[in-house]
C-alpha cells in the first residue's frame, strides 16, 4: 500500500509539473509565470497577467479535464465490454457525439436544449447501435463483433460529418478545425461544464467501482455474487457516453486517450476499478497535458491540434494491443 501511495503521488507532481510547463508555454514567450507574483501593477504587467489567466489557464485546465473524462471513459468501458480494446474512438461513440454536434451546427432548428445535449445524444445513439450490432440473438455478445460495430458506427458517423464539409465554406473550416481535436481557443466557459461533468462522473463511477470488480469476474459470477450485470453494463455506458460527448463538445473527437490510459494504469495499480479509477483520471489528465505542450512546440509559432498528437501516440498502440491482447467473451 505504501508503493502504491507513492504512485499516486508521482502522478500528480508529474501532472502538476506538466501543467506549469504548459502554462509558460504560449504564442507570447516574453510572459512568463513569475509575472502574476510581481507586485508592480504596469500596463504590461496587466496584459501579461491576462494573457496567464485568460488564455493560457483556461486552456490547461480544459486539457486535464479532456485527458480525465476520457480515461475514465475508457476504463468504463472496458470494465463493461471485459474487452481490452473498448474505448470510446473505437466503439464509435466519439463519432457519434461529433455527429450530434454537427447536426446541432447545421441544423440549429433541430437543436434539442443546446449542442452539449446534441454531442450528449449522438454519443448515446451511436453506443446503443453499437451494443446492439454486437449482440445476436443465436450467440449473444461477442467481443470481436463489439469492435467490428464500433469501428462501423463510427466510420459511418464520421462520413457524415465529413458530409457537412461541402454545405458551407464558413462551417466546413469551423468543423475541420473541431474534429481534429484543437483546444487553442478554450475558454472560461468551456471549463465550467467540463468540471460538472467530471465531478458527477468520479462519484457515479466510484458508486459503480465495486460492482466492475464484480463483473469482471464474468456474467454468472457476477450475478451470484448479488450484482445484476445488464444493469451494470447499461449504467456504465451512459456514464461513459455522458463523459465522452461533453469532451467531445468541448475539445473534438480526442482519439484513443481511453484506450491507452486504462492499459497503462493497470500495469501499476492493479486491477481492482476502486485504485483504477483515480490512477486513470490522473494518468489521462497528464497524457492530455503533455500531448498539449508537444501541440505547442512542434511546429513554433504555429499549433498542432492536441487531438493529432493523442492520435500518433494511440494508432501504434492499438495495433499493438489488437495484435498481442485477446479480448475476453463476455
Amino acid at each position: 500500500m505504501r508503493h502504491l501511495g507513492l504512485k499516486y503521488i508521482i502522478l500528480v507532481i508529474a501532472m502538476c509539473a506538466s501543467a506549469l510547463l504548459s502554462l509558460s508555454i504560449g504564442p507570447r514567450q516574453d510572459v512568463f509565470l513569475s509575472d502574476l507574483l510581481s507586485a508592480f501593477a504596469t500596463d504590461e504587467l496587466l496584459v501579461n497577467q491576462s494573457i496567464i489567466f485568460d488564455l493560457r489557464l483556461p486552456r490547461t485546465f480544459v486539457a486535464i479535464l479532456v485527458g480525465a473524462n476520457l480515461g475514465l471513459a475508457g476504463l468504463i468501458l472496458q470494465a463493461i465490454t471485459r474487452n481490452p480494446l473498448a474505448s470510446p474512438s473505437i466503439l464509435g461513440i466519439n463519432q457519434g457525439a461529433a455527429l450530434g454536434m454537427t447536426l446541432g451546427l447545421v441544423f440549429p432548428s433541430i437543436i434539442l436544449l443546446n449542442l452539449d445535449f446534441m454531442a450528449i445524444l449522438g454519443a448515446l445513439i451511436a453506443g446503443a447501435l453499437t451494443f446492439s450490432f454486437a449482440n445476436s440473438a443465436k450467440s449473444g455478445f461477442n467481443s470481436l463483433r463489439l469492435i467490428l460495430s464500433g469501428i462501423a458506427v463510427g466510420a459511418f458517423s464520421f462520413a457524415m460529418v465529413r458530409f457537412t464539409f461541402i454545405l458551407d465554406d464558413d462551417l466546413a473550416r469551423e468543423v475541420i478545425g473541431w474534429t481534429s481535436g484543437n483546444i487553442s481557443a478554450s475558454n472560461w466557459q468551456d471549463v465550467e461544464p467540463l468540471m460538472v461533468w467530471t465531478l458527477l462522473g468520479i462519484v457515479s463511477s466510484y458508486l459503480l467501482a465495486h460492482k466492475f470488480n464484480l463483473l469482471a469476474l464474468g456474467e454468472a459470477a457476477s450475478q451470484g455474487l448479488g450484482a445484476n450485470p445488464k444493469l451494470i453494463q447499461f449504467m456504465g455506458a451512459v456514464i461513459a457516453a455522458t463523459l465522452t460527448a461533453i469532451t467531445v463538445a468541448v475539445a473534438g473527437p480526442v482519439m484513443f486517450v481511453g484506450l491507452v490510459i486504462p492499459h497503462f494504469c493497470r500495469r501499476f495499480f492493479g486491477q481492482d476499478h476502486r485504485l483504477l479509477l483515480p490512477a486513470t483520471m490522473l494518468a489521462g489528465a497528464l497524457l492530455m497535458s503533455l500531448a498539449d505542450i508537444v501541440a505547442k512546440l512542434i511546429n513554433f509559432p504555429y499549433e498542432t491540434p492536441t487531438g493529432i498528437i493523442c492520435a500518433l501516440i494511440g494508432a501504434p498502440y492499438f495495433l499493438y494491443q489488437s495484435l498481442t491482447v485477446k479480448g475476453a467473451k463476455l
